[in-house]
């Protein structure tokens, strides 16, 4: 099944994140902000999102405090913290995982989805 994930992440001077590229090509809907800001605004414009993807390298917020605030909007959403190694804490994230190994990132995904999106209902 196709997921829609909203990706808060760091902007990449090439354009457009392999993270990004992994899951279009694996055929997910990809939502992308590149602040705090945007990313709660588009996670309240499109409430359907599956998956949230926080990154923990942006400059404009708190992790701790970024996660409080997609749980107060949709408090059933999964947050995947993405760090460049250990570099920082990754509090309230339901997944934290390195922002190296974007196949990481997708292999999560079908395992997670898997049984959740499963049309008999079981988990």
């Amino acid at each position: 099944m196709r997921l829609v994930v909203l990706m808060i992440e760091v902007e990449q001077p090439e354009g457009v994140s392999t993270r990004k590229l992994v899951l279009e090509t694996a055929r997910h809907n990809v939502i992308t902000a590149y602040t705090q800001k945007t990313g709660l605004r588009l996670l309240r414009r499109f409430p359907n999102v599956d998956v949230v993807v926080v990154h923990t390298e942006l400059d404009d917020f708190s992790f701790a405090d970024a996660v409080r605030e997609i749980k107060c909007i949709r408090s059933d959403v999964s947050v995947i913290g993405i760090s460049p190694g250990n570099s920082r804490e990754m509090d309230g994230a339901d997944y934290m995982l390195s922002s190296h190994d974007p196949h990481a990132l997708l292999q999560l995904l079908a395992e997670r989805f898997e049984a959740t999106t499963s049309d008999s209902g079981d988990d």
